[in-house]
């Protein structure tokens, strides 16, 4: 089967941070918070951050203060990251990136198309972020950094569900269906951010990658992606890229 065939839908897998939004450090913020709330600690000292899990960095800050990271000290050290980011987004000079309302409200207009998020971000983090800037609606479904401490450890579930979404759309009326999920090509998927991180999900996953350059990385940072762009803003041409059809045959 060719891929771009009309019986699959496209999926598209946005990250949030850096390529969604700018949220003016709100998670790290809250995360320090967090830190000096749950276990006293006065002074934390930071972790890496960008295209990072939530889940890996919660880890890390524990181990990097004396601290066990096992479930208890972990829920507890969430409990207190969820109750602080809502406070910390309303504070800070946060701002959705340029083109993006704009490009999403047009994919939601396509039939054919889901978007989704993939994001490093916990599922209920993801959410609070997203509710504050309004963009919540634009989202099916999401692929969430409580999955993971590594990032690349997120392309299997990340799999699992593109497979169940092209079953669910491919099985409806008038359209072919699929009988083996594990043969179905990912060509038809395009993965969206800011990242390192997000280039190599994308190659684990035999998918398309727009890179763009509103996080911390620059162009050369973001090699191996399919298209290497300097925003969302020139909206005509992102859509025209997301949405064409892939020539080559699925392997």
């Amino acid at each position: 089967m060719a891929a771009g065939s009309l019986d699959y839908p496209k999926i598209l897998l946005f990250d949030i941070d850096g390529t969604l939004i700018e949220s003016g450090g709100a998670g790290g913020g809250a995360l320090h918070q967090a830190l000096q709330r749950a276990f006293g600690i006065q002074s934390p000292r930071p972790v890496a951050l960008h295209g990072r899990t939530d889940r890996g960095i919660l880890h890390d800050l524990l181990l990097s203060h004396g601290l066990a990271a096992d479930k208890k000290n972990l829920e507890r050290l969430k409990a207190h990251y969820f109750e602080l980011l809502p406070h910390c987004l309303r504070e800070r000079p946060g701002r959705v990136l340029p083109g993006v309302v704009e490009l999403l409200a047009r994919l939601a207009a396509c039939r054919d198309v889901i978007c989704g998020v993939l994001t490093g971000n916990m599922a209920r983090s993801a959410q609070m972020k997203l509710d504050h800037f309004g963009l919540s609606h634009f989202f099916h479904f999401g692929i969430y950094g409580d999955l993971a401490i590594e990032r690349n450890e997120l392309a299997a579930p990340t799999r699992q569900c593109i497979d169940r979404l092209v079953i669910e759309r491919s099985s409806a009326p008038r359209q072919r269906p699929v009988s083996d999920a594990g043969s179905l090509c990912h060509a038809n998927v395009v993965v969206i951010g800011d990242t390192p991180m997000d280039v190599a999900l994308a190659r684990a996953l035999n998918a398309r990658c727009l890179a763009v350059c509103t996080g911390a990385f620059d162009r050369t940072q973001l090699q191996g992606a399919t298209r290497i762009v300097p925003d969302l803003h020139d909206v005509d041409e992102i859509e025209s890229f997301l949405l064409s059809p892939v020539q080559e045959k699925c392997r």
